[in-house]
């Protein structure tokens, strides 16, 4: 049984319970030491070159068997770099190679270190992830970079793959070959080094080592903090309180029609009596019927056969343009209950980074059971009480190709707008310094090119507010109310700063009908799914960012 333990829970210790109709038993680990204190890199490897990248300074190498490679891209959370060498990947599973193409479009590094078996390379498995088609091999003369007050040596002899560049840079040619091409895939980056490494005249090169460091680059990874949008629970009393959130659930038209048809009733009922003389017995019996067939229908009209539903799960997505058609996808769940049951939640493909909003009202609550799959699949068993609910944060990097390209020509401004993706949007607006400007919706394939000015309009001489006050993105509504408190608490908090303030420029759109992140199979659980793709761009010309 293979099992993937999120780094959140590491630091205290793991019961693992059996259950069977023989009896129980429990099992206690201590993960602590099993973890490394900072990013490891993974070697994919059948050869000896474990050794030579060993002796890198700073390094923490784990010799991985393919095989071995985890379905579930949490796994990998912890992996600062891949490195394949001499290895054919045709052996993983679907769901493998899923997980390595999602942690590397997180911010993962994905080395490969080519070799005389250039026929490994050539295979789709780990051709889906190469810059470059192979086509063979050949010794080459290779003439390393030195730093600065270092000899320049040549190594005659060395094995090098032949290939043609495919997309990607190439930081590094030798005989008209790219030896070293870096290319990236969404927040990570692919880095095809052509040289053999595990062969002479190579292996035995002392300067090995420190080459292979410049190639991998830092080991700390990415610590660029990523926008994260405000989730809790203040925000979602708001989503309560708001009459579209609340008209999901509440049958506000037949409760309305419900009273009038009561209040009419208890007003006849007096005035036939009246009419027609009846007794005051009659009067009781009368007023107890239509009391107790009132409660009886709005029993089963509300409670059993009414459309009340049992819960409403509500997921806002930020996704935040990473480049190269890719976006980081931030969304914030929320599942509210009715009634007290068990919600089983079943997760796209592709995510990670899974996090609840912890309540301190609901600390005692009963925990989620998970369920997993050998392709990455995850459902979960979520136990709720009545009127309870939870909160989620969910983190992917997916395929977005909606392209928002800005050129800053003198005072003007170039906007390239490509929407190639399934997604109609809707409410786009372009902030720029001193101004809005509202783009209207932007169609599926639409495809076009506009000059903005860049020269703020100045404001009145009395009372004129400042450049911040013009641009206030808070001052714009929306038609959708939750919507309208997603987009001023959520995705852009009060109390946080604008990102695009000052020489900057701002694009955001709402999708219109966003697929769900997460999917309840029951026409009982009410969904509301809002997205909204937003690009930030700096505009500090002629300075460097």
């Amino acid at each position: 049984m293979q099992l993937t333990v999120d780094p959140d829970f590491i630091s205290r210790p793991l019961t693992i319970s059996f259950v069977s109709a023989a009896g129980r038993a429990n099992k206690d680990l201590d993960l602590r030491r099993y973890f490394a204190p900072g990013p490891v890199l993974l070697l994919l490897s059948e050869s000896q070159v474990f050794t030579t990248l060993s002796g890198m300074p700073n390094n923490r190498l784990v010799a991985l068997a393919p095989a071995e490679l985890s379905a579930d891209p949490r796994a990998l959370l912890g992996v600062s770099h891949v490195i394949v060498y001499d290895q054919s990947l045709r052996d993983l599973a679907r769901g493998q190679l899923a997980a390595l193409d999602t942690w590397l479009s997180a911010g993962g590094k994905l080395i490969v270190i080519g070799s005389l078996n250039f026929a490994l390379y050539q295979d789709a498995a780990l051709g889906r992830f190469l810059p470059v088609r192979v086509t063979g091999t050949k010794r080459i003369a290779f003439t390393p970079a030195v730093g600065k007050g270092e000899r320049a040596i040549t190594l005659a002899g060395v094995w090098a793959q032949e290939s043609k560049l495919l997309n990607g840079k190439a930081l590094l040619e030798a005989d008209g070959l790219p030896l070293l091409v870096e290319a990236s895939r969404g927040r990570g980056r692919i880095v095809y080094l052509a040289l053999d490494i595990g062969r002479a005249p190579l292996a035995q090169w002392q300067g090995l080592p420190k080459f292979l460091q410049s190639v991998l680059g830092p080991l700390a990874g990415n610590d660029q903090p990523l926008p994260h949008s405000e989730w809790s629970d203040a925000v979602f009393n708001q989503l309560v309180a708001s009459p579209t959130f609340i008209s999901t659930y509440v049958p506000f038209v037949s409760l309305l029609l419900a009273l009038v048809g009561y209040l009419f009733a208890v007003i006849v009922l007096p005035w036939l009596a009246h009419r027609r003389r009846l007794t005051l017995r009659a009067m009781i019996v009368g007023l107890s019927a239509l009391v107790c067939g009132a409660a009886l229908a709005g029993y089963f009209h509300f409670d059993r056969g009414g459309h009340i539903p049992d819960g409403v799960l509500m997921s806002s997505t930020v996704l935040e343009s990473s480049g190269d058609g890719y976006v980081d996808a931030q969304a914030n769940l929320a599942l509210f209950s009715t009634q007290s049951r068990v919600f089983d939640l079943e997760m796209a493909r592709g995510w990670m980074d899974l996090t609840p909003v912890s309540s301190r009202a609901r600390l005692n609550a009963a925990p989620a059971l998970v369920e997993q799959d050998s392709g990455g699949g995850s459902r979960y068993h979520l136990p709720l009480r009545e009127w309870d609910y939870r909160l989620f944060r969910l983190r992917s990097v997916e395929r977005f190709p909606l392209r928002a390209e800005f050129e800053t020509q003198g005072d003007q401004l170039v906007m390239k707008m490509n929407n190639q993706s399934e997604h109609e949007l809707t409410d786009c607006w372009l902030l720029l310094p001193g101004q809005r400007v509202d783009l209207g919706s932007i169609p599926r394939g639409a495809s076009w090119r506009r000059s903005f000015s860049l020269t703020a309009p100045k404001p009145p001489t009395d009372g004129a507010p400042n450049r911040a006050e013009v641009v206030n993105f808070r001052d714009l509504k929306f038609a959708d109310k939750t919507r309208e408190i997603l987009f001023h608490s959520s995705f852009f908090p009060r109390d946080g700063e604008a990102r695009w303030a000052g020489d900057g420029a701002l694009f955001f759109g709402w999708l219109k009908n966003p697929r769900p992140r997460v999917q309840l199979h029951d026409p009982r659980i009410q969904t509301q799914d809002y997205a909204l793709f937003r690009a930030a761009i700096p505009l500090n010309r002629g300075e460097d960012e």
